[in-house]
């Protein structure tokens, strides 16, 4: 897969899938099946996928790692980092949130997070930002299933949601 521009605008960096990374999320949603605990029966699979290569165009020199370990996607610098991508329908806000399904306190045996938000009909993918693992407990709030939060969401699996505008830039993983 060749390196797709990514644009910088309205806080977020705005990655358009070329047809090359359309088939390489789909050859990777096809090989997964229905993770167990899945609400979405696998029905999400495009999307999480999708997030996958955007972040593995974004992150140049990372080693993709998804389709042989369950707990992280790539290996980037020495630090196992695991993609959480959510579906929606169109510019993401700051105010909205990113989510990491899973039990309170839980050690996934990686050491970033990085989120994405995928828009519906697969034409563009938001990278959000990231944080380090050990940092999920002090940023996020833990939700349990049938939760509602001030925007009157009700959460369908238990988790952490983090704010969006909490979240490290994207370009500073660079960095880190």
């Amino acid at each position: 897969m060749s390196n797709k521009k990514f644009v910088y605008k309205k806080g977020f960096l705005h990655f358009e899938p070329n047809e090359d990374a359309i088939i390489t999320a789909y050859k990777r949603s096809l090989s997964m099946g229905i993770l167990p605990g899945s609400y979405t029966k696998g029905a999400g699979n495009m999307v999480g996928c999708l997030g996958e290569v955007a972040v593995e165009l974004y992150l140049r020199n990372s080693i993709y790692v998804g389709d042989t370990e369950f707990n992280y996607d790539f290996l980037y610098r020495k630090k196992k980092v695991e993609v959480k991508s959510k579906s929606c329908g169109g510019l993401p806000k700051l105010s909205y949130s990113a989510f990491i399904n899973g039990k309170k306190s839980k050690v996934d045996g990686n050491d970033i997070y990085f989120f994405t938000r995928v828009k519906r009909d697969l034409s563009m993918v938001y990278l959000l930002g990231w944080l380090p693992s050990k940092e999920i407990d002090s940023v996020g709030v833990y939700r349990q299933k049938g939760d509602v939060d001030k925007d009157n969401f009700v959460f369908r699996s238990k988790g952490y949601q983090i704010i969006i505008d909490s979240l490290r830039k994207p370009k500073s993983i660079k960095k880190a």
